[in-house]
């Protein structure tokens, strides 16, 4: 993050343009800086602040905290969703629906604990919670805020292994292992026009999933041995595998990584649409988190003793050193440039600007 100012074509650049860097990627600021003149003058600013840092003392901020009674030794997952805390830990998964804007140190008496299980992981999107874990399988909370117009809020249990689960478009992905994602097809229905305008957290989901069609499920790995013999991937050769809603990207033990597109119509089966391959990389991956820059997608690669942001067909380093937790926000109104990293010691915000895009 930058420690100075810039200024160039009648515009201020400082910290915000980096915290901040949506407004960079609109269209409108583009138009401002069209001319060559302006944009040279831009390029330049950024250029200067680019690999200077801010270092923020947190010694000045008045540390609100509260005691979450939850009776766990060891914290696995955390995740926010629509105002509600999500903690998964060794005991279980809790819930929690907090105040965000209180400075009141008044006691938390509603935790719910949600799950016996021990619970590694959790995705949330269009109303619904999951919860993996491992060999107890996972939990689906289908329409977790009672926001659709017919179904209320249900459980699914699937006993399937997880490890983790992400979403494809309103379908879930389930991963027994790093390898080996199953597809499972979900029944959506839509907002209540009077929940959309009052859940601001969830003003882009226009869609709630009520059900899990648990019959109606596909083994993604059968479109890597399905493609031609010029692209067809041995599953042994495979390290770890990640989905988006449009891709499945795989990486390989020999340094590979393979990006699939995906085809579908309504609830079908997907298929591969394209199949690229890119070399590069120097060590295993531990985990992928999608990120949004510009106009553009890109990955954020967790390796071993780095992390890798993979964008525009190039692997570019942006920190050196063991991280704990990374997390991105590529669905997120003004974050979508931000990774979050989470070392030993510290967290580090590290913003993403394409400057290719002008």
């Amino acid at each position: 993050m930058p420690a100075n100012r810039s200024t160039s074509a009648g515009l201020e650049y400082g910290p915000t343009a980096i915290l901040r860097n949506d407004w960079i990627d609109h269209e409108r600021f583009r138009h401002r800086i069209n001319d060559e003149t302006g944009k040279a003058e831009f390029l330049r600013a950024i250029e200067q602040i680019q690999s200077l840092s801010i270092e923020i003392d947190t010694d000045f901020i008045e540390a609100v905290e509260w005691d979450l009674r939850i009776n766990a030794d060891i914290l696995l997952d955390l995740n926010i969703y629509n105002g509600r805390l999500y903690v998964g830990s060794n005991t279980g998964l809790y819930h929690l629906d907090l105040d965000w804007e209180s400075e009141s140190l008044a006691p938390i008496d509603d935790t719910k604990k949600r799950t016996d299980a021990k619970c590694i992981h959790t995705t949330a999107k269009y109303g619904t919670v999951n919860a993996s874990c491992g060999s107890d399988g996972w939990f689906s909370f289908l329409d977790d805020f009672d926001l659709g117009i017919n179904d209320g809020r249900q459980e699914k249990h699937i006993s399937e292994y997880s490890l983790r689960t992400a979403w494809l478009d309103f379908d879930i992905v389930n991963y027994p292992t790093t390898v080996t994602p199953t597809l499972f097809n979900s029944v959506r229905t839509a907002f209540l026009e009077e929940v959309i305008e009052s859940k601001n957290n969830l003003e882009q989901e226009k869609w709630i999933v009520t059900d899990l069609e648990e019959q109606n499920k596909f083994d993604l790995n059968s479109l890597f041995v399905k493609l031609n013999s010029g692209n067809a991937i041995d599953p042994e050769d495979l390290q770890f595998v990640h989905n988006s809603s449009q891709a499945l990207f795989l990486s390989t033990y020999n340094g590979e990584l393979l990006a699939l597109g995906l085809k579908r119509s309504g609830s079908s089966a997907p298929t591969v649409s394209y199949v690229r391959k890119y070399e590069g990389l120097g060590s295993l991956v531990s985990s992928i988190h999608t990120i949004s820059i510009g106009n553009g997608p890109g990955l954020v690669l967790e390796m071993e003793g780095e992390v890798i942001l993979f964008a525009r067909r190039k692997f570019t380093n942006i920190f050196d050193s063991e991280v704990i937790s990374i997390r991105t926000f590529a669905r997120s109104k003004h974050y979508r440039n931000i990774t979050s990293i989470t070392t030993s010691n510290e967290v580090v915000l590290i913003a993403t600007f394409d400057e290719e895009a002008y």
